[in-house]
């Protein structure tokens, strides 16, 4: 073999050896979210919050058939062309979105369920099965059962810092947090509260509550706004009647 062709067949052996041994960095995987297949859920709606776009976003807490508390709490967003209806005392008519309220139970029809935390989804109709609780006057409380009993032992109020009201309880009752004896509350702006009244219930704002009330209160547990994870959500607060 000519020299310079076997210098040249040595040169193009070593350096496909070299190639060869250099390390091979894997592809990286492009971020993706888990689909699992859409269905129908029953629920109440905890939050609505409306973007300058005219976009609505709701969070919604399913509640399973007979169940007494939120099960699960996603974050749902309309199609363009989502229907809307009222479903009431068995008479149907269109809604729209801007007839949405925190507190109204609803049915929601979920293609598919994006597997975040929380959960997430873009439906295609909503059926609205109970009026604006703040209209009729009736607190989810009356068929949720809330999470927690006690009397207010402070209040902290809105500041730069932390722009909502918290609330320390001295606890009475927690069936689902039967170690709890003192607990801490955030109220978000569009938190349900009420005082109980000889006469049913009378919707107030966070200014009403005072140390030494007595209250129930029902959670909305996966919306964390505080960095304090011993610092739970209200959804709704009663300030209950003193009466016997």
């Amino acid at each position: 073999m000519n020299p310079y062709k076997k210098m040249a067949f040595f040169i193009t052996v070593l350096l496909c050896v070299i190639t060869s041994c250099q390390p091979i960095s894997p592809p990286q995987p492009m971020p993706t979210v888990t689909k699992s297949e859409g269905r129908l859920m029953k629920g109440v709606i905890l939050y609505v919050e409306r973007y300058k776009n005219d976009k609505t976003v709701i969070d919604f807490g399913e509640i399973v058939e007979g169940g007494k508390h939120i099960s699960n709490v996603g974050r749902v967003s309309f199609a363009d062309d989502c229907e809307f209806l009222f479903s009431i005392n068995g008479q149907e008519e269109d809604a729209s979105s801007d007839d949405l309220a925190v507190g109204q139970t609803a049915e929601i029809y979920v293609t598919e369920i994006l597997e975040s935390y929380p959960w997430q989804s873009t439906i295609s109709k909503i059926v609205i099965t109970s009026p604006d609780p703040q209209v009729s006057l009736k607190p989810v409380s009356t068929f949720l059962d809330p999470e927690f009993e006690g009397v207010i032992t402070s209040i902290i109020e809105p500041s730069l810092d932390y722009p909502l009201y918290k609330i320390n309880i001295s606890v009475t009752s927690s069936p689902n947090y039967p170690d709890v004896e003192e607990a801490s509350f955030s109220i978000q702006n569009s938190a349900l509260i009420w005082q109980e009244t000889a006469f049913g219930y009378q919707p107030i704002n966070a200014t009403y509550l005072g140390v030494g009330q007595s209250v129930s209160i029902l959670l909305e547990d996966w919306h964390m706004l505080d960095p304090d994870p011993t610092v739970y959500l209200a959804f709704e607060i009663i300030v209950l009647s003193s009466e016997e």
